[in-house]
This record gives C-alpha cells, structure tokens and sequence, in this order.
C-alpha cells in the first residue's frame, strides 16, 4: 500500500481543505476530486483508484510510516496547483491555504484505526469523481469521421441509408447526443427558466424576462453554435437573415458567423491540398500561400496565394477533413431528435401532435439536409459558378459576375478561384450600393425565372461590391433546380399582377402549389382572395411609403364604412365585415358556424 499513499494523503488534504475554506472558495466540488488524481505524484492513479472499493476491507493504515511521506510538498503543489488552474478565488493565495492546513495532524488522523470512515470518503470521492472522469473523457473523445453514409452531391442525401448506417455505429449516435445534450443544457434551462418560471408561473404574459434577457441569450447562442460544430453553424446562418422566425437580437448576433466561423488548423489544411493536389510540395503549385485562413466557413475555408504557372492571385478553398460524416451524423441525430422536439412544441402552445405535424418537420429537416449535403460536393460548386457566369455572360448582364473557376486545380476537397477584390455589400459606403441591390433583384429574377439554376445561399457574407463597381456572388455550393412549368407558373402571375388581372390569380395559386391539394378553384374563388389581393396591389401599385399607404387604405375604409368613424372604429368594421364573410364561406360549404 505505501505506493498509494501519497494519493491517499493528497485526497485528504484536498477533502480536509474544502471542510477549512467556505465552499465558495470551489467551483464545484468534483473540481476537489478531479486534483487529488491530477496533481498526485504516483505512477498510476488510476489503477491505484480503481482499486480502492475492492481493497477496502483489507486496507491496514496501522503501520503507515509518515516519514515516507514529503507532507510539506504535497501541500506545496496542491495549493499551487488549485491557484494556477483557476479553482482558488483571486483573494485566496496558495500560502495562504496551505497555512489553514496542519498535514501532520491529518495524516495522524487519517492513519487512526478509529477514523476509517475517513477512508471510505475518500475512496468514495475518488471513485465517483473517477467515473465522471471518463465519461467526461468519453464525451470529449476525438471521433473518427473518414466515412459517411453517402457521397457529396445533389441527390446523394438519403436518411434511410443513414439509418442503416449508424445502427452498426450506436456508440458514436449515443455519444453525439449526449455532448448536444451537456452543451445545451445550460442555454435550455435559462430559456425554460425566462418562459416558464419568470413568465408563465408568475402571469407574466408579455413574457417580459424572457424578451429583457433575448440581447444576452443570442449572444449564448452565437457561442453555442459555434461549440456545437459546421451542422449548427450552418443552421445559425440561415436563420441569421430570417427575423420574421427568430427574434431580431437573435438575427443580429448570429450574423456573425456569415464569415467569421472559427477555423480548423492550417497544417490540416496544408495536408489536404498535398493529398488532392498530389504534391509533397505545395511550392511547386502556388509561389505564395497564406499561413492562416482569410475566411472560414462550415464547410470549409479559404486562403489565399499566388499561381506559380502565371502570377495570378487566386483564392483557395479547402473543406475541412471529415465536414461529410460529421453532417451526416448530425442529420441523423436531428431526425431523431425532432418527433421530440415536435411534440414538445406542440405542447407548449396546447396543441395536439399529430403523425402529419412529425413528417412534415421531418421533411423539412431532410430538404435543408440535401442542400447541406450538397454544398460538399466542391466539383458541383465549380460547375455551378462557371454556369452562372457564362450565362450572364450571355445575356449582357455585365453588372453581375461570379469568381473565374481554375478547372485544372478542381478537385473533391478544394476548389481554387481567382482572387476578387470587393467589400461585402452591406458594409459598403459607396454610392453605388443602391444601384448593386437592384443589380441583385435583377440576377436573382433571371435565375428564378430564366435560367432555372437559383442560388440558395444569398446572406451578405456571399454578396460582394468588387473595385470595379460590380455585383459578384460568391459560394454556389448550394444551389436549387428550378422546374421549368414552376417558372411559366411564376411568369403567368408575375403578367396578371402586373395587367391587374386579379381574377386569375386564385388559379395561378394552384398551379404554384400554393393552395392545398383539396382546394377547387371554385372554393378558392368564392374564399374572398380576389378581393384581398386587387386591394393590396392596388395600394402597392400607387408607390409611396408606408405612410401614404396607410392614407389611402383610410381613405377606403371612410368611403365604405364611414367618414365620421374613428380608426378603431374602422378597423372593428373591417374585421366584422371579414368574419361575417368567412361565415358566409363556410356556411356555404355546409360547416356549422
């Protein structure tokens, strides 16, 4: 046993010193435990404290020799150590813990026949401090994702392959959701706490708590997404541009990650160009190259260099190693986590949860699923970019460009550009960025309803005002096929918008699939929506702001309900005539009202 006892006597102290200092002097008390292994000077805690529940009964201390034991040192590095790793309180300095400790007299008292139960405190301590020590250990793992279910690609994305996939694989799914789980946790229990004990427990029904914290919680959530890996990331920056689903403070912050995702290491990267350029060298291919990144994504970043063959900057994108198996796995996570998560919505706002609300949430985890995948497949971006350049190419529209694609440097892990000197969009000054927006409107039209290939990835991070005063876009890795009767159906409503003819849109609603399936066109009709529609563009149509077009809607509301009304007299003979119109409706269609 004399091998041991020095762990023996550091656990001690360090359980001595959190019964002489105030419990506030420790972050968490499994930070006690954690040191009494750590700082041990033993050759092998571990095995010494696996062994402990078992050698228990049989442990004599009776004949312990406290002269063995360098008690002074002990107490020098554990005090040290507590200070250095940040456990100690700023006000507490190590001589200082080490002065309210007597190590003799508690190795006495360790020692004393009469004093197991010390022994089996510590042993229990230990033990249970070990175990969270592997599991925590277990969680912060490195995880092995050189293979996935599928290729990159547009169609390669398949949740039932994935399903098939990672049941031979348990282990690595129970693992992801436990560390999403210990991640979020405390994020969750703050938002439940704002919602559920400051707003809905205590009556609050602005939910004031829960909007006063939103500005500190995004924030939280900017952090958290970047912890939780490139799936997330890519989440937070789609939803960064969508404040109609997310609440302004949330948008704001997330924005951030547009284009200042953190990094993986350089020597990764430098490793993949070697293996995809098939060089030992990478001199041999670029006479310059950029020792860190200039931009990072989620799926990948960029650097930038110089062709050794004709002096041209080029940009230089790398994807990060094992980005598809670590989104493959996430995919799968997700579409076991969102039946959940379904029903718990469903819950919140008292809402029954039906089969149909489960696969339709499904359905919209596999679609932004497919685009992701989509956006691995860095040969299917090169073709993308030099298809949408050739075709503004075509049809003169010179304003608008996308980055000139270096085929020979093409390669399934890196895509190499050349450089485009620009500043983002947004955070231009010139005075042409009016100009540029209309530019966008016009490129974004033409690929909706022209080329049929829409970029899906449009947030301010991916819009550039190059030098020249040009429009360019970058990032088509994630792109929508657009079929051609959807674009004669947009073009058929865009010409009756623009002739007034109001009454042919509630068929163009059908054919844009607007409408549900069970929906006639003589239902729809009689729903009132010619109406609501030839009153809303009309008022569009007359230009002006929001304040003319308040004007003019009161002015209509005067003549039809009457002058001498108030506003809120007005609007209560809007929505009366609305309800007694719906009524009306569906009277009609035999439904008890």
């Amino acid at each position: 046993m004399r091998l041991s006892m020095k762990n023996w006597a550091l656990a001690y102290l360090v359980a001595a010193a959190s019964t002489t200092l105030p419990s506030s002097a420790f972050h968490t008390p499994i930070s006690i435990a954690r040191t009494s292994r750590t700082v041990s000077s033993a050759a092998n805690v571990k095995s010494h404290l696996n062994a402990l529940p078992s050698n228990l009964e049989n442990l004599d201390l009776s004949n312990f020799d406290l002269a063995n034991v360098d008690v002074a040192s002990l107490t020098v590095q554990f005090t040290t150590y507590l200070s250095t790793h940040g456990i100690l309180p700023a006000n507490i300095s190590p001589d200082q813990l080490a002065s309210s400790l007597d190590p003799t007299s508690l190795l006495s008292e360790l020692v004393s026949p009469t004093n197991s139960w010390h022994a089996i405190a510590i042993a229990s301590l230990a033990t249970g401090a070990l175990l969270l020590s592997l599991f925590t250990s277990f969680l912060n793992s490195p995880d092995d994702y050189s293979s996935a279910p599928y290729e990159p690609g547009t169609d390669s994305y398949d949740p039932i392959q994935a399903e098939e996939f990672y049941k031979s694989r348990p282990l690595m799914v129970a693992k992801r959701i436990l560390r999403l789980a210990s991640l979020t946790a405390v994020f969750n229990t703050g938002l439940l706490f704002d919602w559920l004990v400051l707003g809905k427990l205590l009556g609050d029904e602005e939910y004031t708590a829960l909007r006063k914290n939103e500005p500190r919680r995004a924030k939280e959530a900017l952090v958290l997404c970047e912890k939780l890996g490139p799936t997330f990331i890519k989440l937070g920056q789609a939803l960064s541009i969508r404040t109609d689903i997310l609440p302004e403070p949330y948008a704001l912050e997330l924005r951030q990650l547009q284009d200042a995702v953190p990094p993986f290491p350089s020597t990764e990267a430098y490793d993949v160009l070697r293996t995809e350029l098939g060089v030992s060298d990478l001199s041999s291919i670029f006479s310059s190259l950029s020792p860190r990144p200039v931009a990072s994504a989620s799926i990948g970043q960029v650097y930038r260099g110089t062709l050794r063959s004709n002096g041209k900057d080029v940009a230089v994108k790398v994807q990060r190693p094992g980005i598809l198996g670590e989104i493959a796995l996430d995919l799968h996570v997700l579409r076991l986590l969102t039946p959940i998560q379904t029903k718990l919505q469903n819950s919140i706002n008292r809402r029954p949860t039906t089969q149909e609300d489960i696969d339709t949430a499904l359905l919209l985890v596999d679609e932004w699923g497919r685009g992701f995948v989509a956006e691995t497949d860095y040969r299917l971006e090169a073709t993308n970019t030099m298809q949408f350049e050739e075709a503004m190419r075509k049809r003169g529209l010179d304003a608008v460009c996308a980055p000139n694609v270096v085929e020979e440097l093409v390669k399934d892990k890196i895509l190499v550009t050349e450089w485009v000197e620009g500043t983002r969009l947004d955070k231009d000054a010139s005075e042409d960025v009016p100009r540029l927006c209309g530019v966008a409107i016009n490129a974004y039209l033409t690929m909706l309803l022209d080329t049929g290939v829409l970029h899906c990835d449009p947030h301010p991070g991916n819009l550039l005002r190059t030098t020249d005063g040009r429009l360019c876009i970058l990032d088509w890795g994630m792109t929508l096929r657009v079929p051609s009767n959807l674009q004669y159906a947009l073009l058929e409503f865009i010409a009756h918008i623009n002739s007034e003819d109001y009454d042919s849109i509630p068929q163009d609603f059908i054919n844009l699939g607007f409408s549900p399936a069970d929906v006639s066109l003589e239902r729809l009709q009689n729903s009132g929506i010619t109406e609501g529609l030839s009153f809303a563009f009309r008022q569009l149509s007359q230009g002006g702001g929001p304040k003319k077009m308040q004007e003019r809607v009161k002015s209509e509301f005067q003549e039809r309900y009457g002058a001498d009304l108030s506003d809120e007299d007005l609007r209560k003979a809007a929505r009366a005539e609305m309800l007694e119109r719906m009524e009306a409706q569906l009277a009609s269609e035999g439904v008890d009202v």
